[in-house]
């Protein structure tokens, strides 16, 4: 069997590597149907049915700057800084369907869930032709799993979209509410996790750092959250917990460096690479929307960044106040215009904090910002010597075992049971420990909660929606910011609302 087909995979996952593979068109992100079909395919040989299922981790690895950015902004631990109006605006709860990003957040990921069915489709024609049948289930089960948390990621930022069925009658599928996307993920994961394997993602050798069973749990754990089905999050983290694959990092600092490269912890993270070479191909996340510009680096000439994503003086008082440490110095890059704003509100601030990282790098005073999240910020002493582009050869971490734990926790401070021994006061514990606090006893809800604002901070917007979940206005009302429970959603783009009528009539 062969087919003309050009695989649009320029990148093969190996060990903290990205191997050129082939060719294609400049633009992944335009629509798969409208690939150019160059190359020749023979569906006969089996080992190359892994090339569609690489498309589709490419496609969820090539994420623009603006989406953690977006999804990211609206909680109370971010500030949008810089000079982005739209950014500035949805910080400020003022939503416009018009705003660009909105737009090119949806597009983006349903590019991809569309690149994801072409993956699928692609993978059963090797099928046909004699490849291996456990191995093409295991591959299409990945795929679904993509495609979940691309739709856990529309579905949480505009409180509903479209579960695309058939790729030929998108504009027919009504519009299904954020709570039937979650069951939708729910059950997807309930499919595919007997099909994939049991095992970490950093032990995978055929793809490293790729999906595993433990990544379907994480994820249907998510949507139970959101579901507010709670014995359900405990059913699935649980899996996880128990499997005996996840430890927390030793050193909280260094997972979010280039040593945290698919650590024990990490349950799902986007893979990069600069193939430890100086110069030539690479395959990076821009990073420079994080960074700061004027900055002094050890490395002279690294690339600072553009200040759009500041850490919140709340968040900042709130860690001093607890008495963190690693943790606050991890999440939080400081300027000397930061430190000297935090004492002149009467704060004192430990001798530790200063303006200069572990490594040496100094971060001057920038008109876009005065803290920039430092789980973005890669020292430019990890830079391959050659390159000066800010965050090259850093992964971008998504889901981590440490917000499991504090999912379980919080779950049973609901009422959920567990059939594991862990207790909530043991899993809160754990994380508490790794950053240097005492141990809590009788863990409350209210507990977790701040232990997760913590720990997660600065990541993809987990604290804001864990106070839409929970509907804490009061949380999310603060430093001159002030949100309602109708603000909760982004509005449908308005490009895809022309295109797709059913957006008009809005989620039933």
């Amino acid at each position: 069997m062969k087919k003309i087909f050009t695989y649009c995979i320029p990148v093969l996952i190996g060990s903290f590597m990205l191997l050129a593979m082939s060719s294609c068109t400049d633009k992944f992100d335009d629509p798969f149907e409208n690939t150019s079909f160059t190359s020749d395919v023979n569906y006969a040989i089996g080992e190359n049915m892994i090339l569609p299922l690489l498309g589709a981790y490419y496609g969820l690895y090539t994420r623009g700057w603006e989406e953690p950015l977006t999804l990211g902004v609206r909680g109370d631990d971010v500030n949008a800084g810089g000079d982005q109006p739209p950014l500035q605006e949805q910080d400020n709860f003022n939503y416009l369907a018009s705003h660009w990003n909105l737009n090119t957040l949806w597009q983006g990921h349903y590019s991809d869930v569309i690149n994801v069915f072409s993956a699928m489709d692609e993978i059963e024609k090797y099928r046909l032709a004699g490849a291996d049948d456990v191995l093409a289930d295991q591959y299409i089960a990945e795929c679904r799993v993509i495609r979940a948390y691309l739709y856990l990621n529309i579905a949480r930022s505009f409180g509903g979209g479209i579960v695309i069925d058939q790729l030929d009658n998108i504009q027919n599928i009504p519009v299904s509410s954020k709570a039937e996307m979650m069951q939708y993920v729910v059950e997807e994961m309930n499919q595919v996790i007997p099909l994939l394997p049991d095992v970490n993602p950093n032990k995978r050798s055929d793809i490293k750092g790729g999906v595993t069973r433990f990544t379907a749990y994480a994820l249907q754990a998510i949507a139970f959250q959101e579901l507010k089905d709670y014995q359900g999050v405990v059913t699935a983290t649980s899996a996880i917990i128990s499997s005996g694959e996840y430890e927390l990092a030793s050193d909280f600092y260094q997972l979010f460096k280039k040593a945290g490269k698919l650590d024990d912890e990490i349950i799902l993270e986007f893979q990069y690479s600069d193939f430890n070479q100086g110069e030539g191909d690479q395959f990076i996340h821009n990073f420079e929307p994080f960074g700061i510009g004027g900055w002094t680096p050890v490395v002279a000439g690294a690339g600072g960044g553009w200040g759009f994503y500041e850490p919140t003086t709340k968040y900042i008082k709130f860690m001093l106040d607890r008495g963190e440490t690693v943790r606050l110095e991890t999440s939080v890059v400081f300027t000397p215009d930061g430190i000297s704003e935090l004492e002149t509100e009467g704060l004192t601030l430990p001798a530790w904090v200063s303006n200069t990282n572990r490594e040496g790098d100094v971060f001057n005073n920038n008109v876009r910002l005065l803290f920039a999240s430092g789980k973005h910020i890669q020292p430019s002493t990890e830079l391959v010597d050659g390159r000066t582009t800010l965050g090259s050869n850093k992964n971008l971490i998504v889901i981590r075992y440490a917000e499991m734990l504090l999912m379980y926790a919080e779950a049973l401070t609901r009422g959920a049971t567990s059939d594991i021994s862990m207790t909530a006061e043991e899993a809160v514990n754990m994380v508490r420990n790794r950053a240097g606090l005492t141990e809590l006893n009788n863990v409350t809800t209210e507990d977790v909660l701040d232990e997760k604002f913590a720990e997660l901070a600065m990541e993809w917007g987990k604290r804001y929606y864990d106070m839409v979940r929970t509907e804490n206005t009061a949380e999310l009302t603060h430093e001159g910011k002030v949100f309602s429970m109708d603000k909760a959603y982004l509005p449908f783009p308005a490009d895809q609302v022309s295109e797709l009528p059913q957006l008009a009539e809005g989620i039933n």
